[in-house]
């Protein structure tokens, strides 16, 4: 491959693509992340279709060029619009009109979302391509999305399928496509996600794939098989003991409960968090749910709370260091999260000493399998919640946990680690 101009030695020179940056959830910071620690390693460039101020500004300072819509892009809203798959559609218009100089390239990153498979076509064949699918899109091809609080059915099921038919069909579509190029690898993020990838869009799986590892190939340098590369975490936002602006940033943030466990993800049925409060019932511990969700949905979730004995705070949009002291102060992250691709908080939480109690299912049970970290627990054993709970009280008990899930975070889930499987992903020779 070509070197890049800035440096010495050989550099790769990546563009990373993602759709939007709208959101600003965990994914998309992550990406930012990323970005911000590969500028001094890699000569970098980000296209995309939406990418607002409180997003840019968190890479202000990066050596990053950037490429997007000189104007905001629009997308389609409504029940025609996911029928006719609009949203698609228009993103493929949408970047035929982004500048994007691929000649300065030598590998192109896909970071999963709507609007970023459209690219494809864009981008010349002889450049390699790894689509980063992190998890394939859960509302297409799950009906955990489509299912209220509660668990029941929003619509019936045969009328979700068919409003989401077309776009399943573009998706598969771009995925084959990706699939047919020479040089392309094809990613989930976690062991349990490659898998998914394997019976979704019909490419073999091998579970003993270790991080980074590259697909095997044909003869025309075609990947045969899924892989992975393992989502991370920013260490510097993590620090192992509370820093001087928590405190501060902790009594700005609503009260919590006196005794707390905390979750986070939206208030939605696939994040668990009715479940979680379930959980606590005859604890004396309440809930601290962050993540935001419908307003509708977060009384819903307080309201169960307050039926069952559980006093359930759900806390609005907070800083970085607000929602540290949170975690510091809670007796253990929990989640009880239904078919969640890889799950971040039980790394977030291990990286600054607090237990970590998730349900043993997914990307979890991947995350978590070699921590001596926490605990892993089966959804419907409500004795073991109880008990993991009491357990993480444990003065001793808690400080042996922390001792061993700092050390296992850094060595398995930093941004140097996700770096080197990255590089190994794209340098194809």
């Amino acid at each position: 491959m070509a070197a890049g101009t800035k440096g010495a030695g050989k550099r790769l020179r990546v563009l990373v693509v993602r759709g939007s940056f709208a959101q600003l959830g965990g994914a998309e910071r992550e990406l930012l992340q990323l970005l911000r620690n590969v500028d001094q390693r890699w000569d970098v460039g980000l296209a995309t279709l939406e990418f607002p101020e409180h997003a840019r500004s968190l890479i202000e300072g990066a050596d990053i060029n950037v490429y997007s819509l000189d104007a905001p892009f629009e997308w389609p809203r409504g029940a025609a619009a996911e029928v006719l798959a609009s949203s698609s559609k228009k993103t493929a218009k949408a970047w035929k009109d982004v500048d994007i100089p691929f000649q300065n390239y030598d590998a192109v990153h896909l970071s999963v979302c709507p609007g970023t498979l459209e690219i494809l076509p864009r981008i010349p064949a002889g450049i390699p391509v790894h689509y980063h699918c992190l998890e394939p899109p859960r509302w297409l091809y799950e009906d955990l999305l489509h299912r209220r609080l509660d668990g029941t059915l929003k619509r019936p099921l045969w009328i979700t399928n068919l409003i989401f038919s077309l776009q399943r069909r573009r998706d598969k579509a771009y995925v084959r496509r990706l699939i047919a190029r020479p040089h392309a690898t094809l990613s989930g993020n976690s062991p349990w996600i490659q898998q998914w990838i394997s019976e979704l869009y019909g490419v073999a799986s091998n579970p003993r794939k270790a991080n980074g590892e590259p697909p095997e190939r044909d003869a025309h340098h075609r990947l045969t098989e899924a892989t992975h590369v393992l989502n991370v975490i920013d260490l510097e936002s993590w620090p192992q003991h509370p820093t001087d602006d928590e405190q501060t940033a902790l009594e700005e943030a609503p009260a919590t409960p006196a005794e707390y466990v905390v979750t986070v993800g939206q208030v939605i049925h696939a994040k668990g968090a009715w479940s979680t409060v379930e959980s606590l019932q005859d604890t004396g511990l309440g809930l601290v749910q962050v993540g935001g969700g419908r307003e509708e949905d977060k009384q819903a979730l307080v309201q169960r709370g307050k039926a069952i004995g559980v006093e359930v705070v759900c806390m609005p949009r907070l800083s970085q260091a607000a929602l540290r002291a949170i975690i510091r102060g809670s007796r253990a992250m929990v989640s009880h999260a239904r078919r969640e691709p890889f799950g971040l908080t039980p790394i977030e939480a291990m990286a600054i000493g607090v237990p970590a109690l998730m349900v043993n299912e997914s990307g979890f049970a991947d995350t978590m399998a070699a921590s001596d970290s926490g605990r892993l627990i089966e959804r419907s054993d409500l004795g073991a919640w109880k008990a993991a709970y009491l357990d993480a009280k444990d003065p001793e008990l808690r400080q042996q946990w922390a001792e061993a899930g700092r050390p296992y975070v850094e060595t398995k889930f930093s941004m140097q680690v996700q770096i080197e499987a990255l590089e190994r992903l794209l340098f194809v020779h």
